[in-house]
């Protein structure tokens, strides 16, 4: 079975990490990942967004985390 890019975003932020779009891109070839949360949101799933600013190029970004799955 194929995995989704969403499958593979919300596997990734079940074990608790959080996930930027600059590793979505790296990680899993997600070039939308604000699609890709968007999408997972309506489907239930808790999603919370953080303001980060990286280190490397002190550009600002977001870094999403899952605070609760879905109920069922």
């Amino acid at each position: 079975m194929t995995q989704t890019q969403n499958d593979k975003v919300l596997r990734y932020l079940t074990k608790g990490a959080s996930l930027t779009a600059k590793q979505a891109r790296s990680r899993f070839g997600v070039q939308n990942l604000r699609a890709r949360i968007f999408e997972l949101r309506e489907e239930g799933h808790k999603i919370t967004t953080t303001p980060v600013t990286f280190r490397d190029t002190g550009a600002m970004g977001v870094a999403y985390k899952l605070t609760a799955r879905k109920s069922r």
